[in-house]
């Protein structure tokens, strides 16, 4: 069942479908992982709903209530190129690896998908790769970072998706106050979506990747070009330019590690002597 909700907290009855939603890993993850689908085969076979589920009741028959704890947030992962507009995306997924959850910790990660790596997104069909899940005992902010995390992990590649445009989604402070209206995208994106929103210290972080990994591949393949950052040597070979975007990107300048520590120093190019 589906309703609207006003400002005040008065719901407006939508619509009732009578089958199961595309959100229901999140019903399942905040009500200790009860399994809906099989739920759904017994009661049409006949046999009821499962006595282990009826035991999650809290009140009685007329007035029974699924116990729930934590919050769960779910992303559907989309082969839609959000810098394209949200244009579908074809091919074969050239590399595909999925997140998976942390076996020492209590957050759940949840990944519904029937893709592999080398499955092709065609245009006959929705082109959903996968419904990501995140869930956490502790409420609503930790399974946002929970998902944003997961995002990190997930490797797609062959196809244009939404993952970068739910994660920007995800750190934005409006969406992190429950501030998503209807009007959403278009308040926040009035000109579109051009990729994860950096902090400055993430750049900074990302130049002294970019400057090691640089550094191995100059070493060790001759200096292929890296594909979103270029690498360049200083002359006294104790710092070296790494340009993000490309040559014409934004310069930061990285000190080399000295032997007795990896720390590396990172600073914009215009900050430096």
């Amino acid at each position: 069942v589906e309703f609207l909700v006003d400002e005040e907290q008065n719901f407006f009855f939508l619509e009732m479908n009578t089958r199961l939603q595309v959100e229901h890993p999140i019903t399942e993850l905040v009500s200790g992982n009860v399994d809906l689908v099989r739920g759904m085969f017994e009661v049409a076979a006949g046999r009821g709903v499962p006595e282990e589920y009826l035991a999650l009741l809290d009140g009685d028959d007329d007035g029974a209530i699924v116990k729930h704890s934590g919050h769960a947030i779910e992303a559907r992962i989309y082969a839609e190129d959000p810098l394209r507009g949200f244009l579908p995306s074809t091919g074969p997924l050239l590399q595909y690896i999925e997140p998976e959850t942390d076996e020492e910790s209590d957050n759940i990660i949840r990944v519904d998908s029937g893709v592999v790596c080398g499955t092709p997104i065609t245009p006959y069909y929705d082109p959903m790769i996968s419904k990501l899940c995140a869930f956490s005992p502790r409420g609503r902010d930790e399974a946002i970072d929970v998902l944003s995390d997961a995002l990190d992990r997930y490797v797609i590649e062959g196809v244009g998706h939404n993952a970068p445009f739910v994660t920007d989604v995800l750190r934005h402070p409006a969406f992190q106050e429950g501030a998503t209206p209807t009007n959403y995208i278009p308040t926040h994106y009035p000109d579109g979506f051009s990729g994860v929103a950096l902090t400055a210290e993430e750049r900074e972080e990302l130049a002294g990747i970019a400057a090691a990994v640089g550094g191995w591949r100059m070493a060790l393949l001759d200096q292929p070009p890296l594909p979103d950052a270029t690498v360049l040597d200083e002359e006294d070979g104790d710092e070296i330019i790494v340009c993000l975007g490309g040559m014409f990107g934004e310069a930061f300048v990285v000190g080399s590690p000295s032997p007795e520590s990896t720390t590396i120093t990172v600073q914009p190019w215009s900050d430096s002597d």
